[in-house]
């Protein structure tokens, strides 16, 4: 028996579906014109296609298995039915098997973890990651900063520790009343590169808790236009979460290049993760004017990851703390020969 496109999705419709491969128990497919999708030949293995989770407007979802895309729409299967969903109603997509780890895809760099992951929307995205993002409070102030591994590694901007060999942390952990702080002290500092304005910093995870961490992602693919969030500590107010846009990607300030974006940025914010829709670090947020709106910059990824890799050259000095090297001093200059005169 052929299967038929029986129902359209417009872009704002209401449709919550049970991902599935086959029909429900009885009943057959619903016969109606349209796109028609042959069945596998009797004895012909059928292949396995994951099932996808479709970002529609005003946070509505469609679970069901992607089984043909043309002329600009997607034929979704949900098992009872086949819809034709218009592709530009998307807001995203994102596989059911949201666990990189499971798929193998995970790649270890020991102080931080790089993986594939689906696109979500930005309340998806900063629920999942939330946990990973810290408070750093110092002798001179705080700022925020973002878990890189379970191991406590921590990585925030060099202007949040200036001056300090250990910090603060405090972590906001998920709980049945919303989240439980725990304040973590003498969290050393362990590198800085006060050029690029990074830090690394390493915590004991205290007992019993276990670290969630985030995954670091690629600046140079960003685009303009591209949506992105942030969350961080601005003045204080804990927990925050801003969205905006990417508005330049290479923007020139202190003498590299910065992401510029409209996500808001305030006192407190440095340090912190900025996101993409994948919930993927692509930059450290370190920068705004005051006083100008939509004019905030973050420190692409790949200055990140330049510097967790070559941590050890980058190892702070204990006995100079304002950076991690230690200068040899320059030669002297030669005494000036003595002239002797002859006596009048």
């Amino acid at each position: 028996m052929k299967r038929h496109l029986s129902t359209v999705v417009p872009p704002c419709a209401l449709l919550l579906a049970v991902a599935g491969g086959a029909g429900l128990a009885g009943q057959s497919k619903t016969d109606a014109p349209g796109v028609t999708v042959e069945p596998p030949a009797a004895g012909s293995a059928k292949p396995r296609q994951r099932a996808e989770r479709l970002l529609l407007a005003e946070g509505r979802r469609l679970v069901g298995t992607v089984i043909k895309e043309a002329q600009g729409n997607l034929f979704v299967d949900l098992g009872f039915d086949i819809v034709k969903v218009p592709s530009a109603s998307l807001l995203g997509r994102e596989a059911l098997e949201t666990d990189p780890a499971a798929s193998g895809k995970v790649i270890d760099e020991a102080v931080f973890l790089r993986a594939d992951r689906p696109q979500r929307t930005i309340a998806d995205s900063a629920a999942e990651v939330g946990e990973a993002v810290v408070k750093i409070e110092t002798s001179t102030g705080q700022g925020s900063g973002f878990l890189t591994t379970k191991d406590g590694y921590i990585v925030t901007n060099f202007h949040v520790v200036d001056g300090d060999l250990d910090a603060t942390v405090t972590l906001y952990l998920k709980s049945k009343n919303g989240f439980d702080l725990k304040t973590v002290r003498k969290v050393k500092v362990i590198a800085v590169n006060p050029h690029v304005d990074l830090a690394l910093l390493k915590m004991t995870p205290p007992p019993g808790v276990r670290l969630k961490f985030v995954y670091i992602g690629e600046s140079d693919p960003v685009k303009v236009g591209e949506r992105v969030f942030a969350i961080g500590t601005p003045i204080g107010l804990e927990r925050t979460v801003s969205s905006g846009i990417i508005s330049v990607t290479n923007r020139t300030w202190s003498g590299f290049t910065h992401l510029q974006m409209t996500t808001p940025i305030n006192p407190g914010n440095s340090g912190g993760p900025l996101f993409n829709l994948r919930g993927q670090v692509i930059g450290v947020n370190s920068a705004g004017y005051l006083g100008a709106q939509g004019l905030n910059f973050a420190i692409p990824s790949k200055y990140v990851v330049d510097f967790l890799r070559n941590r050890d050259a980058f190892a702070l000095d204990s006995s100079r703390e304002e950076n991690g090297v230690h200068y040899m001093p320059g030669p002297r200059k030669p005494p000036r020969p003595k002239v002797e005169r002859p006596a009048k």
